[in-house]
């Protein structure tokens, strides 16, 4: 709530005679009328009306806050205001009405929850997990501009989603993800720094002639130190004073998460959270720009890497979870990265260049998640770091496929659906079955009619590369009925299926119709 004090300094000046403040720190959550014969005055209502009005007024209706419209006809109240200390009264001109001065107060309070209400947007954000980029695009909406947040050292650590602006010492920034002294000295920002540290407030500073955007300024302080700088720039609508008290807040926001992280006993890499939101958002495209970036990561992950994603169900479960990776040897044989993006928990891991990740490695996590009821997706290896989003999006495609496929596994790879993931992509434009192998159809026809599930075998024995004793086995088969289907099943087909040329083409077919089926 407002103090009294507060309201009287967002009053026009022009209209207050006279102020006497006994308690100026008093709270008010609301307006009235000031009307004849008030039993109890609401020390948390700040009423407003004529002198007449106070005619009836004794001590026992103490406290009260009035603003009262000066009327020379009647007496002023001032012994109503030395009958105790508990009094606020402001002597208003005549020249406003009653019901415009109600309105005028009634904005300001409205202004005021407004203003408290709109950020708590921001602290949800915070519980759940989204972390400093989400922060940031939710700080831009409500201010309506572009908005920036950077460390001490000149490193960009966030930028709301605005790909272009016409401001250059913006688009600078942005793109580059850091500043030079070059570009300390070519922009004079100093001034403007210097001013916010002073008055540990927000100020709206411009670059000078040249520039026409104005700028919002605030360091963000943790603990007395500051530890990163905010710029808000007047791009989408023209500043107002509000602008500095959000401005303020979200500074307070961002203190705060980054204290969170801290007590909790894991520290975001903020620049890489930032580095693979870009990436992964495609506003980070350049090669050059992207090797440079990473090179400031100072990464160890090895050649072969896998990125995971991990989709959790609330905030409070990552904590654990993230003990649980930076422990697990996935994590510390790889010097792993984890991040946030989207309300995942990105987990980018890795092995030497002639080894793979096995099952049999992501065990361990595998058991973990299926204890806390999450899942997550594992991409194919990559080797650059620009591959990323591929990745990213790989083991996105690995979770909705895995959903799909009904398996109670809490742990999907993408090497088992990357074909369903292409069928996905085609289904739309393309008629699947136009895709199949003539064979497999009529081998499918075949089984139908006759009850015999020869398409199945001849996948099995595809799939364990010809070998018939495997094939067999997997099918708990005996190997002479093994190698009788294949024999009337190459009575069936054109095609020779003991060439493994056909293999791929053969397959391919299957997974089109086991997908179809789906």
């Amino acid at each position: 709530m407002l103090k009294m004090k507060d309201i009287i300094e967002k009053l026009d000046n022009d209209i207050i005679l006279k102020s006497v403040l006994c308690e100026e720190n008093q709270k008010i959550r609301g307006v009235k009328l000031l009307v004849d014969r008030i039993a109890v005055f609401d020390s948390n209502i700040l009423y407003i009306g004529r002198n007449e009005s106070l005619r009836h007024v004794t001590s026992g209706h103490f406290p009260m806050n009035v603003l009262i419209l000066e009327n020379s006809s009647f007496p002023d109240g001032s012994d109503i205001v030395n009958q105790s200390c508990h009094t606020n009264f402001v002597y208003i001109k005549p020249d406003i009405t009653t019901e415009e001065l109600l309105n005028y107060v009634t904005d300001i309070l409205v202004d005021q929850y407004s203003l408290i209400e709109r950020p708590a947007a921001l602290f949800h954000t915070i519980i759940q997990g989204r972390g400093l980029p989400y922060i940031i695009d939710i700080a831009s909406e409500l201010l309506g501009n572009p908005v920036m947040l950077g460390d001490n050292n000149h490193r960009l650590l966030a930028a709301s989603d605005f790909k272009e602006v016409d401001d250059l010492p913006w688009m600078e920034y942005r793109n580059m993800g850091f500043t030079t002294y070059e570009y300390t000295q070519k922009y004079n920002f100093k001034q403007w720094i210097e001013k916010t540290v002073q008055s540990r407030k927000a100020v709206i500073g411009s670059l000078g002639d040249g520039y026409k955007y104005k700028r919002i300024f605030c360091v963000i302080r943790l603990e007395q130190r500051i530890i990163g700088h905010l710029a808000v720039l007047e791009y989408n609508r023209s500043f107002t004073d509000k602008d500095l008290e959000i401005t303020e807040f979200i500074c307070d926001v961002i203190a705060d998460e980054m204290k969170n992280s801290q007590t909790s006993g894991y520290k975001y890499n903020w620049l890489a959270n930032r580095f693979i939101s870009d990436l992964i958002q495609g506003t980070l495209t350049e090669p050059e720009l992207i090797t440079d970036r990473a090179k400031r990561l100072k990464w160890k992950l090895p050649d072969r890497k896998y990125l995971i994603v991990i989709q959790y169900n609330h905030y409070s479960e990552t904590f654990g979870l993230i003990s649980f990776i930076r422990e697990s040897k996935l994590f510390k044989n790889s010097d792993g990265e984890l991040t946030f993006h989207d309300n995942n928990l990105i987990f980018i891991t890795g092995c030497k260049q002639s080894q793979y990740i096995t099952n049999q490695d992501i065990e361990p996590l595998s058991h973990y998640l299926k204890q806390m009821h999450m899942i997550a997706g594992v991409s194919q290896c990559f080797d650059k770091t620009m591959e990323i989003p591929v990745a990213y999006q790989q083991s996105l495609a690995a979770i909705r496929l895995g959903k799909r496929d009904d398996s109670a596994l809490p742990v999907y790879r993408y090497e088992d659906y990357g074909i369903y993931d292409m069928l996905d992509q085609i289904k739309e434009q393309k008629n699947l079955i136009r895709y199949c192998h003539p064979d497999i159809l009529r081998l499918k026809e075949y089984d139908r009619n006759h009850k015999t599930d020869y398409l199945r075998s001849l996948y099995t024995y595809i799939v364990n590369m010809g070998n018939l004793a495997a094939s067999a086995d997997e099918l708990y088969i005996h190997r002479n009925t093994m190698n009788y289907r294949l024999t009337k099943i190459q009575e069936l087909l054109s095609v020779d299926i003991y060439n493994r040329d056909c293999y791929m083409t053969l397959y391919f077919s299957y997974k089109i119709l086991e997908y179809i089926s789906r």
